[in-house]
């Protein structure tokens, strides 16, 4: 179980929030937002390439509807006089007709967010850089910021080999069959020379021991 199912899916309503906040009347209604969700947030992506964007958020109302997009970058995303984001929510209403509010929250520790280290490990492998040195190095990063673990994953022609393999990295705990742990979960795919590499990185915050602490875990915070 630990290496099948998604980390995080099989923690949302005990550990984790859902991205998606919305409420459809009917069956049919509920399966539009969900394939307009996917859309969103490939548009997202699209238009803000590794950006330093940990989690996207989608509320919807009968009133208005909000995007909330988690970054570590958040001058990049705004730029001057919030140019880029008001330039974004034209792009959002062209392509999906309807008005929708861009809000930008900053993610204060970007070291315990595994979609910007998943990130920061493709750019650094698609530089040519050695794999074990940049594992390692974000290893370092992640446990200095008081993670209770990390675990990376490596794939493909790992060196520039002819024969492709899997490498794995580990330091401190990291509990995938406990649904009290809070893990962080990404996979990605660094685009190299000699070939595609796959990169995957989970991150263990801590674990919820007691009920006092539900309150606390249930936050939105990275």
């Amino acid at each position: 179980m630990a290496s099948k199912a998604q980390p995080i899916g099989m923690r949302v309503g005990i550990m984790k929030s859902r991205p998606a906040e919305w409420f459809a009347k009917q069956q049919r209604t509920g399966a539009d937002f969900f394939v307009e969700d996917i859309k969103m947030r490939k548009f997202v992506d699209e238009t803000f390439p590794r950006a330093g964007i940990s989690k996207v958020v989608i509320r919807k109302t009968a009133k208005e509807w909000e995007i909330i997009i988690f970054s570590s970058k958040v001058g990049v995303l705004m730029g001057k006089q919030w140019a880029k984001i008001k330039e974004f929510e034209e792009a959002l209403k062209k392509k999906f007709g309807k008005d929708m509010k861009v809000i930008i929250k900053e993610v204060k520790v970007p070291e315990l967010s595994a979609k910007i280290m998943a990130e920061f490990i493709a750019s650094q492998l698609e530089a040519r850089m050695p794999f074990r040195k940049v594992a390692k190095n974000v290893l370092q990063k992640v446990m200095e910021k008081w993670a209770s673990g990390i675990k990376i994953q490596v794939g493909g022609r790992l060196g520039w080999t002819d024969i492709a393999r899997t490498e794995k990295f580990i330091q401190g705990r990291v509990s995938l069959q406990t649904f009290r742990s809070d893990i962080d979960y990404y996979y990605l795919q660094a685009r190299t020379k000699y070939g595609m590499l796959g990169v995957k990185v989970w991150i263990e915050k801590g674990i919820l021991y007691n009920k006092s602490q539900s309150n606390v875990n249930k936050k939105i915070h990275l």
